[in-house]
């Protein structure tokens, strides 16, 4: 089952329908979210609506009603009546005719969402998965969670058409994050992820991960991770909303570790899934955690 709703109002999904005037159609302005609920429960709502607010301010979409939109999202998730369910919803600049400066006859922001059950991700963490490195050739302002995916849709493809569940995008001699998660490695017993900058989305499971790990005492240490040192890694993993956290157990040709999802990503894994699925909320997991959720700036 989906539940769709456009502009506060349910509908069937076989009837949604966006105006071809809409700037989210032939300019991809616009931002979006995905969060997952747990055991009837939407996780981590705050962190995700706090990053929905900046993305909205850094690209200057001002007449949004918050208030509004959360109740919308609230209507929608109780309609659906999923209490395992992902929740896809964005918001573009409105309705008018194509002109690169906003015209000041346009309509108010659109809004979209969809709620659907989420999907099953244990077969992920018992296998692992195979992925790819490949060129970074998004914009500089990553830190967006923008509508304007094309680089992620031609990464995740090149994945799909080389048997990879997933594409790892790269600058030079160092990797960002996959084209839809955030990157992590395990390198001398420390968990390594990319510092909060332009280059990668500040992902909300990204600061849950972290808050896990120093609960597990493991060493945290927040830099990029080059190419050569992900090839030598003892454990490599990505993390995001809808995937979760998937064991690394191949990039390119060469096998990650043992071949087999490694001990200290299980570790993490077991401490996620039991929190999550245990009714323990995002606030509780971070409390004490040192990570910050969004960029400084």
């Amino acid at each position: 089952m989906t539940l769709v709703m456009i502009q506060g109002k349910i509908i069937p999904p076989q009837d949604a329908q966006v105006s071809a005037w809409d700037r989210g159609y032939y300019f991809g302005d616009g931002i979006y979210e995905v969060i997952q609920s747990y055991n009837g429960k939407l996780w981590g709502f705050d962190q995700h609506f706090r990053r929905f607010v900046r993305s909205l301010k850094e690209i200057a979409i001002n007449n949004v009603d918050l208030e509004q939109i959360r109740g919308w999202i609230y209507q929608a998730f109780d309609a659906a009546k999923i209490p395992n369910a992902m929740i896809y919803f964005q918001i573009t600049r409105g309705c008018a005719m194509r002109t690169h400066v906003p015209p000041a006859d346009m309509t108010e922001p659109q809004f979209f969402l969809y709620v659907k059950p989420a999907p099953d991700n244990r077969h992920y963490v018992e296998e692992g998965i195979a992925t790819i490195l490949y060129e970074d050739i998004r914009w500089k302002r990553c830190d967006i969670k923008s509508l304007n995916l094309l680089p992620n849709v031609m990464a995740s493809q090149e994945a799909a058409r080389r048997g990879a569940s997933e594409a790892l995008f790269t600058t030079g001699d160092f990797i960002n994050e996959g084209a839809s998660s955030g990157f992590f490695g395990i390198l001398d017993g420390k968990l390594v992820t990319r510092q909060l900058d332009n280059l990668i989305l500040p992902s909300v499971t990204r600061q849950a991960i972290l808050a896990i790990a120093e609960r597990l005492d493991i060493e945290i240490i927040e830099r990029p991770i080059s190419i050569k040192e992900a090839f030598e890694a003892e454990e490599l993993f990505t993390a995001s909303s809808g995937y979760e956290i998937r064991p690394i157990i191949k990039l390119e040709d060469k096998i990650i570790g043992t071949g087999k999802p490694g001990k200290k990503t299980l570790r993490i894994i077991e401490h996620f899934i039991q929190d999550t699925r245990g009714g323990i909320s995002f606030d509780e997991i971070v409390k004490n955690t040192r990570f910050q959720l969004l960029p400084a700036k």
